[in-house]
This record gives structure tokens, C-alpha cells and sequence, in this order.
């Protein structure tokens, strides 16, 4: 053990019930306490089919705990799963440290992490949301704000009463100042729509290795770190397929198993960045044992966005780390994936043809009949597509005019043959 480092106990959650049982999503799990600095001190497994109403572990688990919390001098409990505030706040209570679940263990996480405004202030909303409880708040790691700007004082009330009235207010507040950021990303998105350059969104679970393939592809001068939730912000960077053919690459933040509503709830503006790519590439880590599991999750994920029927390319990274045997076994089994190495370059090429392949595809060459009277649609044409010829004719301007399919779409009325 180092000397000085918090130390926690990690709690393993069995429910045969709701799924099977997995080492790979409990190491995920540790590996998330890890990235804030705290050393596992012991570790301890429960079966649940039914959770306690109070403390959803049973009352024997319980004592067994505040054993190994005393006998290890142990700073916290961390339990695998979702629990309420009244059974966090019960189990912290009756363990006599801090008990908290994998919601906010994610939450912990994404507040040390934050570093732009935007981050820190959608952090915050979350840990509003979520109604964080009051031991947790107390916890180094979350930086709890304040605000003297909201009147709270009120004769008589309780301090329930003006925690809730407090928390309501800063909500409000938040949500007001991400509004505001929202705004001024919608502009940025639409000057990017604008420049008809193809918009490709890099997606995948934490760790995959999409900034270390964002910086292989662009400019290497995004942020790059081998920890969950390296970065919580949007990186757009340009780069170039082949020869004067530029994308924009965009990076987005990691997805993750039981990612907390809350926070997907206030970092949807930033998800929302995905919404405009014209191909997803959905980045998987080859050599994670458990990869079927986290290609669902963010398949899932990219649903509840409504970004699922945008067209994917399924990418295959670090196959620097597995060894032939899984490399064919995938290859085989993923026939229309990409496999690559972001760290040294193998497969980048490979990956450039199949990007440019499916941009491609998604183009579209329109001829069309606009009215004289309708001269905001060849506005629009000009601004969303590019305008091969124009011809008058006694009908209206007819113009051939290529551009993305999903942009297109909107003048099908003024189609002819």
C-alpha cells in the first residue's frame, strides 16, 4: 500500500437474475476506482435476487463490512451497482465511511475529469440531479459550488426544505448558462454544416483509443491519457483521406456501461455533436475480453441519442495487443470491420479507403426545377450542396447540384428526370 493513498473496499454484485455473471464488468469496476487514485484494499462478493429495502445488501453483509473497513483501515466501500439515497446514506451510517455506488462512482469520475466550463458546469447539474447525498458531497472529490447569488433564508423552514429550494434554484441556473453554451455550439455546428466537408464522429467505450486514432488521423494535438474518461470535451479536428479530399474528424466523450441518465442528460449538447457526422466510426478495443458487451452498450447508447441510423464503420483498435490467433478469429467473425493500431499506424490506410468509400456512397446528384418565385431554395442549394450547373429555362432555374444524402433530402419536391 502506498503510504497516504485512500484506500476503499470494492463490493461485487451477483444478481442471477438480471445478468450472468461477469469478472470482466467487476475488474471494469475497480478499474474505475483506480482512475480516481484510491488503492482497492479488499474486495468482497454478494448474491442478490431480491435487495434490501433499507440497505440493499443483507444485514450479515453489512456487519462483514464494517469489519473489513475497521480491520483495513479502509477510507470507503464501493458498491457495483445502483442504489438509493436512502440505502447509501443507511450503509454509510451503519459502515461508518463513505458508501457509493457505480452511478456516482462514474459521476466522481467525470468531476475530476471536467476541465472546460462547459464540463465543469454539466457536472454539477448532474451531481444536482442525481441528488448526491450529503456525505458523498463531502468527499474531496467533489467540488460542491455554492452560490450566495440565491436568497435561501426563510423564517421557520427546515433545512431539508432549503437544501431542496437551494438545489431547485442552481438547476435553474445551470441549465440557463448551458443553454447559453448550447447556443453558441449550434452555431459552430451549423458553420460546419455549412462547409459541406464530411463530418466523421469518432465513438466508442472509454479507453478505446479514439483520441490516440483522432491524433493519427489529424493534427496529434488532442489529449491523450490511458484512463477512463480521459477527456470529457468534443475535440473537432480537420484531416485529409487522400489528396484534397478534408474531413472533419470529432472526438466524443467515452460511453460507458449504466452510464447515469443524469449525465447524459447534461452532456447531451456535447452528444449531440454525433447527430451531424455523416459516418460514426465506432472504435472497439480488440483486446478487451468483454468487447461484445461494450459494443452493445454504446450501440445502446448511440440509439437514445437517435444517431443510430447514421452508417458505421465498425473499427477494431489496438491489435498491437492480441495476439494472430484473435485477430483472425475477429476478422472472420467481423468480416466488415476495420482492424487497426492507432499507437503505430497499421491498418490507418486501410481505414482512410473504407472511410472515403462510405462518404462516397452517401452522395447524392440531383437534378432539379426550382420556381422563379422560390429563390430560398436555390439559396439553400447553394449553402448545403455543391451546384454543378445552372440553366433558366420558361419553367424555372434547372440545376444539378451533388451533395450528402441526409442534406438532399429536403428538396425532393423540386426533383425531375
Amino acid at each position: 500500500m502506498e503510504a497516504g493513498k485512500k484506500k476503499a473496499i470494492s463490493v461485487e454484485i451477483i444478481n442471477p437474475g438480471i445478468r450472468e455473471i461477469s469478472d470482466d464488468s467487476f475488474e471494469e469496476f475497480k478499474l474505475l476506482i483506480g482512475t480516481l487514485g484510491i488503492e482497492i484494499a479488499g474486495e468482497a462478493t454478494q448474491v442478490i435476487r431480491k435487495p434490501n429495502y433499507a440497505f440493499f445488501l443483507g444485514k450479515g453483509k453489512v456487519n462483514e463490512l464494517r469489519q473489513i473497513v475497521k480491520l483495513l483501515n479502509a477510507d470507503f466501500v464501493f458498491i457495483d451497482s445502483k442504489l438509493t439515497y436512502l440505502q447509501l446514506k443507511n450503509l454509510t451510517d451503519e459502515i461508518g465511511v463513505p458508501v457509493i455506488d457505480r452511478p456516482h462512482l462514474i459521476l466522481m469520475i467525470f468531476s475530476m475529469r471536467a476541465r472546460t466550463k462547459e464540463a465543469k458546469l454539466q457536472v454539477e447539474l448532474s451531481q444536482l440531479k442525481m441528488h448526491l447525498p450529503e456525505i458523498v458531497h463531502s468527499v474531496m472529490y467533489l467540488d460542491q459550488q455554492t452560490g450566495s447569488e440565491i436568497g435561501l433564508k426563510g423564517p421557520g423552514e427546515k433545512k431539508t426544505e432549503l437544501r431542496r429550494r437551494y438545489i431547485e434554484k442552481r438547476i435553474n441556473v445551470l441549465e440557463k448558462k448551458l443553454k447559453e453554451i448550447a447556443k453558441q455550439r449550434k452555431l459552430r455546428r451549423k458553420k460546419r454544416r455549412k462547409s459541406k466537408i464530411p463530418i466523421i464522429a469518432i465513438a466508442g467505450y472509454t479507453n478505446s483509443g479514439k483520441s490516440t486514432l483522432l491524433n493519427r488521423l489529424t493534427k496529434p494535438d488532442a489529449y491523450v491519457e490511458n484512463m477512463l474518461f480521459s477527456t470529457l470535451d468534443t475535440l473537432v479536428r480537420e484531416g485529409e483521406l487522400s489528396e484534397n479530399k478534408k474531413v472533419l474528424f470529432v472526438d466524443t466523450i467515452g460511453f460507458i456501461r449504466d452510464l447515469p441518465p443524469a449525465l447524459i442528460y447534461a452532456f447531451h449538447s456535447t452528444l449531440e455533436e454525433i447527430l451531424d457526422a455523416w459516418v460514426i466510426l465506432h472504435v472497439v478495443d480488440a483486446s478487451s475480453p468483454d468487447f461484445s458487451e461494450k459494443i452493445e452498450s454504446v450501440l445502446k447508447t448511440l440509439k437514445e441519442l437517435g444517431a443510430s441510423e447514421i452508417p458505421r464503420i465498425l473499427v477494431f483498435n489496438k491489435i498491437d495487443k492480441i495476439p494472430a490467433e484473435k485477430l483472425l478469429f475477429l476478422k472472420n467473425k467481423f468480416p466488415d470491420a476495420v482492424f487497426i493500431s492507432a499507437l503505430n499506424g497499421a491498418g490507418i490506410d486501410e481505414l482512410k479507403s473504407k472511410i472515403e468509400e462510405k462518404i462516397s456512397s452517401l452522395y447524392v446528384k440531383l437534378k432539379l426545377l426550382v420556381p422563379y418565385n422560390r429563390q430560398d431554395v436555390v439559396s439553400a442549394l447553394y449553402e448545403t450542396a455543391s451546384v454543378l450547373s445552372v440553366k433558366n429555362t420558361d419553367k424555372g432555374t434547372e440545376i444539378v447540384a451533388e451533395g450528402f444524402r441526409n442534406s438532399m433530402f429536403k428538396f425532393r419536391k423540386f426533383v425531375i428526370r
